[in-house]
C-alpha cells in the first residue's frame, strides 16, 4: 500500500516538473555599460557612478539613470578622442568635459570611420587594444572629444537606459551591468564608487559586487577596487515583497500544489479503504477520480494567484500558456490517475 503511494506522489512530481518545464516566458535583454575608451598617456584617479531607478510612467516599467563622473590626470593638455558604450542606450543627456558642454555624436555617421572601429560579417565590432574585439551596435556607442588641460579633469556623462527585464517568475528581476573590462589598458585606474538610488518599492535581489559601505533603503554605496581585474559588475533588482509573498515563493506554488494534491490522495485511498473495511463511502472512487487529478492546477492557479496578487496587485496566474496546458494534459492526467486508482480499489476490494 505504502509502495503504491509512493509511486504516485513520485508520478506526480514529474509530471509537474515536466508541465512547467516547457512552459514559455518573456525576457529582455538589458542594460550593458562600458566605460570610456581607455589610452595610456592618462590615468584615471577615481570614478563615482551614481544610477536612479526610476519608474517609466509611459511604458510601466523601470529605467536606469545613469550619471559618471571621471577623475582624470594629464601630463599636458590635449584634445582626447573617447568612445562610450551604452548597451539599450534610451536617451544621452549631456556630456560634460571640465564643466563644459561637449558634442557627443552615435557611430552610425554618414562616411565616417574610426580606427577603433570595424566591420566584420555584417556586423560591428569594437577594440581596446588592436587585438581582442567586441561586437557592438552602432546605436548603442557615442564617441566625443574631450579637450583635456594639464593636470586634473573630469569627464561627466548622464543618459538613460532601458533596464533589462525577467518575467520567467512571479517575483520579477530586473538587471543592470556595467563592464569594468576598459579600466585595464590605462596607464592606471582609481577606486570606483558606486552609488544605487532606489525607489521605496525596489530592492537588490543579488549582486557580485561585494559588501557595501554603506546601505540604507533608499540608498547603497560600494567601493570598487582594482576594477581592472574584473570583466564586469551585475546587479539584479525585484520589488518589495511581504512574508508571506516571500515564504510562498521560497517554498514555490507548484510544490504547494503538489503538496495539496498528495494531501488529497492519501484522503482519497483512505476513503477507499473505508468503503470496504467498514462499509461506508460508496462513491469514493468516482469523486475522488473527479477531483484528485484537477486539484493540482486548482492548487496552482490558487497558489500562484495569491502570490501574484502579493506581489504584483494582480490575482492572476502569470505562466504563460497554463489554459492549454490545462486542456491537453488533465484528460491525460484523468485517464492515468483513473486506472491506476481502479486498480487499488479492486486490490483493496480483494484483501478485504
Amino acid at each position: 500500500m505504502k509502495k503504491k503511494i509512493a509511486v504516485l506522489t513520485v508520478c506526480l512530481s514529474i509530471w509537474t516538473m515536466l508541465l512547467f518545464s516547457n512552459m514559455a516566458n518573456p525576457m529582455a535583454p538589458h542594460s550593458i555599460t562600458g566605460q570610456l575608451l581607455p589610452v595610456s598617456k592618462v590615468k584615471v584617479s577615481s570614478e563615482r557612478i551614481d544610477i536612479r531607478i526610476k519608474r517609466d510612467t509611459l511604458e510601466h516599467d523601470y529605467q536606469s539613470h545613469f550619471t559618471i563622473v571621471y577623475h582624470i590626470q594629464a601630463a599636458e593638455a590635449m584634445n582626447l578622442p573617447l568612445l562610450f558604450l551604452a548597451y539599450n542606450l534610451d536617451g544621452l543627456q549631456q556630456v560634460l568635459v571640465n564643466q563644459k558642454q561637449t558634442e557627443a555624436r552615435t557611430l552610425d555617421q554618414p562616411n565616417a570611420t574610426f580606427p577603433f572601429l570595424r566591420r566584420d560579417n555584417g556586423s560591428y565590432e569594437i577594440t581596446y587594444d588592436s587585438q581582442q574585439w567586441r561586437r557592438v551596435s552602432l546605436t548603442d556607442a557615442f564617441y566625443f572629444t574631450a579637450r583635456l588641460k594639464q593636470g586634473d579633469n573630469t569627464v561627466q556623462v548622464q543618459y538613460t537606459a532601458s533596464m533589462g527585464f525577467d518575467r520567467r517568475d512571479i517575483l520579477p528581476k530586473y538587471e543592470i551591468d556595467y563592464l569594468l573590462f576598459p579600466s585595464k589598458y590605462w596607464s592606471s585606474f582609481g577606486p570606483i564608487d558606486l552609488y544605487l538610488h532606489l525607489e521605496d518599492n525596489m530592492e537588490v535581489a543579488k549582486q557580485d559586487i561585494g559588501i557595501p559601505e554603506q546601505q540604507t533603503t533608499a540608498m547603497i554605496h560600494w567601493i570598487i577596487r582594482a576594477a581592472g581585474a574584473r570583466e564586469s559588475f551585475h546587479i539584479d533588482l525585484s520589488p518589495k515583497t511581504s512574508i508571506v509573498a516571500k515564504a510562498i515563493l521560497w517554498v514555490s506554488p507548484n510544490l504547494l500544489a503538489l503538496i495539496g494534491s498528495v494531501a488529497l490522495l492519501f484522503l482519497h485511498l483512505r476513503a477507499i479503504y473505508r468503503k470496504y473495511a467498514l462499509g461506508r463511502n460508496r462513491f469514493a472512487l468516482s469523486i475522488g477520480n473527479l477531483i484528485v487529478p484537477a486539484s493540482f492546477y486548482t492548487f496552482a492557479w490558487f497558489w500562484s494567484g495569491l502570490a501574484n496578487y502579493l506581489v504584483n496587485g494582480a490575482f492572476e496566474q502569470r505562466s504563460r500558456g497554463f489554459i492549454l496546458m490545462v486542456v491537453l494534459t488533465l484528460p491525460v492526467l484523468y485517464l492515468i490517475y483513473g486506472l491506476v486508482l481502479f486498480l487499488v480499489d479492486r486490490s483493496m476490494r480483494a484483501k478485504l
